[in-house]
C-alpha cells in the first residue's frame, strides 16, 4: 500500500499531513471537521476527511 492509498491517520500522522500544531488539530476534531474512527483504543482520522477539509480552505490571495 503506498502513502497515497492510505485510508486511515493516526492523530499525530494527521496533524504532520496538515502541518498544524496539536492543540489546532485537537480544537478541529472537537469542532466535528473531521471522521474520527476508533478501533479498539486507538484513534484514526480518514483520509478522505483530511483531503475534504484541505480542499474547502480559502484560497490564498498572494
Amino acid at each position: 500500500m503506498t502513502a497515497d492509498s492510505k485510508l486511515l491517520y493516526r492523530p499525530r500522522e494527521a496533524q504532520a499531513a496538515l502541518g498544524v500544531k496539536h492543540a489546532k488539530f485537537w480544537e478541529l476534531v472537537k469542532a466535528g471537521t473531521f471522521d474520527v474512527r476508533k478501533l479498539g483504543r486507538s484513534t484514526f482520522i480518514t483520509a478522505e476527511s483530511l483531503r475534504r477539509f484541505a480542499e474547502n480552505l480559502p484560497k490564498s490571495a498572494a
